[in-house]
C-alpha cells in the first residue's frame, strides 16, 4: 500500500496546504499589508504637519527680531495691530512645506513697555491648528536717547 493516499488513513505529512489553508494565510497576509499601509499614510501626514511647525514657528521668531530690531519711536511699531481671527497680515510661500499665515499685534502696556504677540501657522488642511506657534514678549525703552518718553 502507498502512504500517501487518503483512502488508507496514512500519513498525511507530504501532501501539501489545503485550500483552507491558502486562503487564510492570504487573509493574514493581507490584513498584516493594510495595517502598514495605514502607518505609511499617517507617518507622512505626521510628517507633513512637523515640517509646517517647524516652517511657522521659524517665520514667527523673523517677525518677532523684525519689530525688536526697530527703533523705538518706528511708525511699525506705532501702527501695527492685528486680529488673530481675521485676515493674515502676511503669507509665506516657503518651498517644500507651503503657505504659513502670520498675525501679530502690538500693544502699549505703558510709555514705556510693548506687549508683542506674533502667531503662525500653516495654511493647509491637516495643518491648521496643529502647525501653530505663537510667541509673545514685551519690549521697554529704558533710554531716552532712542526716543522713548
Amino acid at each position: 500500500m502507498n502512504d500517501l493516499t487518503p483512502t488508507t488513513g496514512g500519513s498525511r505529512d507530504q501532501a501539501g496546504f489545503t485550500l483552507i489553508e491558502t486562503l487564510i494565510a492570504i487573509i493574514v497576509l493581507v490584513f498584516g499589508l493594510i495595517a502598514v499601509t495605514n502607518l505609511f499614510l499617517v507617518a507622512g501626514s505626521s510628517n507633513t504637519v512637523a515640517n509646517q511647525a517647524t516652517a511657522a514657528s521659524d517665520v514667527a521668531g523673523q517677525i518677532l527680531e523684525n519689530f525688536k530690531a526697530q527703533p523705538w519711536n518706528s511708525a511699525q511699531l506705532n501702527a501695527t495691530s492685528g486680529s488673530f481671527n481675521g485676515t493674515p497680515q502676511r503669507t509665506d510661500r516657503i518651498a517644500g512645506v507651503g503657505v504659513i499665515n502670520s498675525w501679530w499685534s502690538i500693544t502699549d502696556v505703558d510709555t514705556r513697555t510693548k506687549f508683542f504677540r506674533v502667531r503662525s501657522e500653516g495654511a493647509g488642511l491637516l495643518s491648521r491648528g496643529r502647525s501653530r506657534a505663537e510667541f509673545t514678549t514685551y519690549r521697554t525703552c529704558t533710554t531716552p536717547v532712542l526716543g522713548c518718553p
